[in-house]
């Protein structure tokens, strides 16, 4: 009966009675990642790939060539997958072009740069330390699955190499993620343990094409792993999925739960039939009725994701996030601010006192870099505002414990002085610059 039960994905409700898929952990789905490669689409297209090994026994220069053209149409077509399938399209029968993003496409390479910078750190550490340079490996090693994951859902090369980022994403998974760290070293000592299996009992004239499939095989049964692991946690990082999980999911009790649950499933049929202006219009009339449920706004913001109106999307946040900290719903008003942000960096909320308490909120996350794009324009945006000094003494925070640039904390800090001398603010924040504000005082201290 346990069995039975986990193979089913039951629904459970927000605090709002709105739905939230409990998607079974990515080991119950082994199985699945294993037969990927071996549908209808990437199997064809494997098999075209592996033809192509033969290129690699021609001259140097061409099959250089054809090294780097395989390595980039394997890992394009990985990224593809996993990025898919972070949205539960897990089926290539499922794969629509208008699916895929033309961003994709420059994954590899921005991949590529994130493995320069890894070795140029790690080459620095170990020239400091052979030590340092082993902790450095193992890290680097660690973090792979998380940029991959950031790499797919930015689409960014920054945000790639960005510790915080990759952090949030490591704490987003939680304990699995380093199970799945576990489960892709083992299936990267699967490659060559094939190889050597079937070597010996394969002609010479297809070792080419079968070294390549095996190769392409098992790093596709990777990129279906991440893609799943990101689709089970798609809400910590920030996904929108357009399939739901497969199995029946039990009716809510709940009137408006069943309701928010049928509308919920009414759109993600609509954007999986690539009906995306029906499910804005239906999504756009649930919201402008509901506009004080935290389903229908919810909804109503996600579809605007998926269909990119990025000033539909922004228009909507002045509206969504005020009604989610009203109702003690911060972390998700600011996800919706970071969504908003990651597609227009000149996003500004309407209100002082909810721009301030996102900021607090990015600070206890320690997300300092959104404190300061929460922040930066605090006085332009709201003049003479009440809340200015603990605005910036939220800034002098960020910058001299998050990021480490005292010198610019110390600035911000000279403004606070001249304008608000007195204000608590002011005062915690020169405690806080105790020693830097010394230094600068005392330029000899400063060069010793």
């Amino acid at each position: 009966m346990s069995d039975v039960r986990s193979r089913h994905r039951e629904q459970t409700e927000d605090g709002d009675g709105s739905p939230r898929w409990d998607i079974p952990p990515f080991w119950q789905k082994l199985n699945s990642f294993f037969l990927f490669p071996l549908q209808m689409e990437p199997l064809i297209y494997a098999a075209v790939l592996s033809l192509c090994g033969y290129l690699l026994l021609a001259g140097f220069f061409l099959a250089m060539l054809a090294g780097i053209g395989l390595m980039l149409a394997v890992s394009r077509y990985g990224f593809k997958v996993a990025a898919l399938a972070s949205r539960g399209i897990t089926d290539s029968a499922d794969y629509r072009h208008d699916m895929v993003d033309e961003d994709w496409k420059a994954l590899p390479w921005k991949f590529f740069g994130v493995l320069l910078v890894h070795g140029f750190i790690i080459g620095w550490l170990t020239h400091a330390s052979a030590g340092l340079g082993t902790i450095g490996n193992i890290l680097s090693s660690l973090a792979i699955p998380a940029t991959l994951m950031v790499l797919i859902n930015t689409c960014s090369l920054r945000s790639a190499i960005n510790p915080f980022l990759l952090l949030g994403t490591i704490a987003g998974i939680g304990k699995s993620y380093l199970l799945l760290c576990f489960f892709l070293f083992l299936l990267m000592q699967g490659a060559p343990l094939a190889l050597g299996l079937l070597l010996p009992l394969m002609p010479k004239f297809v070792l080419a094409p079968l070294i390549t499939f095996v190769i392409i095989y098992f790093s596709w049964v990777m990129a279906a792993m991440i893609g799943y692991v990101m689709y089970q946690h798609h809400a910590a990082l920030d996904i929108e999925p357009v399939k739901a999980p497969d199995a029946a999911m039990a009716e809510p009790q709940d009137p408006a739960a069943a309701e928010a649950r049928q509308r919920d499933a009414m759109v993600a049929r609509l954007v999986q039939d690539g009906d995306m202006q029906s499910a804005l219009d239906n999504a756009r009339e649930w919201q402008r009725t509901g506009y004080d449920n935290v389903a229908d706004q919810r909804r109503f913001h996600r579809v605007l994701k998926l269909a990119r109106q990025t000033d539909s999307l922004t228009q909507h946040a002045q509206r969504f996030i005020p009604l989610l900290i009203g109702q003690q719903r911060e972390s998700e008003a600011l996800d919706v601010w970071s969504s908003c942000y990651k597609r227009d960096p000149q996003f500004k909320l309407e209100s002082a006192e909810n721009t301030l308490a996102l900021a607090r909120l990015a600070w206890k996350g320690m997300q300092p870099a959104h404190v300061l794009a929460l922040l930066q324009s605090f006085e332009k945006q709201y003049p003479a505002h009440e809340l200015t000094p603990e605005a910036q003494e939220l800034i002098v925070r960020a910058l001299k414990l998050g990021l480490n640039k005292p010198d610019q904390a110390v600035r911000v800090f000279m403004r606070m002085k001249m304008r608000y001398p007195a204000h608590p603010s002011t005062q915690e924040a020169e405690w806080m610059l105790r020693d830097d504000l010394r230094k600068t005082m005392d330029p000899a201290t400063a060069s010793t």
